[in-house]
């Protein structure tokens, strides 16, 4: 046991972010979040312990010629844990090719507007589904913005847990994070970013990121399309009883006392079950692995439920938990329809 959960940390020192290193371009932004409520008792629980007070906020644009994505955004965490090394929100901005050409037009340029989708990261340190979807979207003609999760490489605790930890401990700081940076990605058209269409903003998570995406589209339905994958309800079961990511993390989460009454103590504020009928199961998207023993078909089956989808809006990928993401093409094909793009031609709009 002590192999398996040393093999979970990430030994490297923090690195300096290069991009930290230049002179960012500053903008003002709105967080938009109001008051949320809801008539059941635990869902209004939930609902208090993810909300904050919004208001105007700043946001940066750091260029990042040297690295595969082109930007990257940060701005102050609406839910702050305390710790510097996590409170800064930060966003791995992939631009469509066409909308680099015409960076600089300003908010009154004339033609189609692109879409853009919120990536929410699997457990992996790399990033690499995230990363993956992200370029993807980017030769479809969208927008996409990989957003790293307290814990995960630039934002780094003081106390570095390992890997996955801090963002359950942080599960609400993430959940806000992932809200606020659709107020972000909001004011680019008006700031001269991009083109970005306001109405076609999407969420998208996969695995751990996934349970974060659910909560943060539940929130208010600021998200004019939700995507999850490989996700499921019920997350003390999986942690509990799943195998392969869910061993380790129930591993790492024994480390520091996360076991029985805590587990649950720690989960259940967050648990997206308990919010999952506020999202709009018309523009909500489930993809299931079905041999996935990480999260099991049940877990998938009482999210899909909770939420209220129909057969046609959960999608049953063949393979498990990691050989379904040879089927990513599909998805992000299906993701471009749903979000209103002409796959063959991305500049179509809608």
């Amino acid at each position: 046991m002590r192999i398996l959960l040393l093999a979970l940390v990430v030994w490297s020192a923090a690195a300096v972010p290069a991009w930290s290193q230049d002179t960012p371009r500053a903008f003002e932004a709105v967080d938009s979040l109001g008051e949320v409520v809801d008539g059941q008792a635990q869902a209004g629980d939930v609902l208090a312990t993810l909300a904050w007070e919004g208001g105007p906020f700043a946001f940066e644009v750091h260029e990042t010629p040297r690295q595969e994505f082109d930007a990257v955004v940060t701005f102050a965490s609406p839910k702050p844990s305390g710790d510097e090394g996590i409170d800064t929100a930060v966003l791995r901005w992939y631009r469509p090719a066409e909308a680099q050409a015409d960076d600089g037009r300003g908010p009154d340029a004339q033609g189609p507007k692109s879409p853009a989708v919120l990536l929410v990261h699997t457990l992996h340190p790399d990033l690499p589904v995230a990363t993956l979807l992200a370029r993807g979207l980017k030769q479809r003609g969208v927008h996409a913005f990989v957003i790293e999760l307290p814990g995960y490489a630039s934002r780094v605790e003081e106390d570095r847990k390992f890997t996955g930890v801090t963002t359950l401990v942080n599960a609400a700081q993430a959940v806000g994070d992932c809200r606020r940076a659709y107020d972000v990605i909001c004011a680019f058209d008006e700031a001269g970013l991009a083109d970005i269409d306001n109405d076609r903003i999407a969420i998208q998570g996969t695995s751990l990121g996934s349970f974060i995406a659910t909560s943060a589209a539940a929130l208010d339905g600021c998200f004019n399309q939700t995507f999850l994958f490989l996700s499921g309800g019920d997350g003390v079961d999986i942690l509990e009883n799943g195998q392969k990511d869910a061993f380790h993390v129930r591993g790492a989460l024994q480390h520091y006392g996360y076991s029985g009454d805590k587990l649950r103590a720690l989960i259940d504020p967050v648990e997206p079950l308990h919010i999952a009928h506020r999202l709009d199961p018309k523009s909500t998207w489930m993809f299931n692995a079905k041999d996935d023993t990480v999260v099991p078909a049940k877990n998938a089956e009482l999210l899909s439920q909770a939420i209220g989808l129909e057969d046609s809006h959960h999608v049953w990928l063949n393979g498990n938990h990691y050989t379904a993401f040879i089927l990513l093409p599909g998805v992000l094909d299906r993701m471009k329809t749903e979000m209103g793009v002409d796959v063959a031609n991305p500049a179509a709009g809608k």
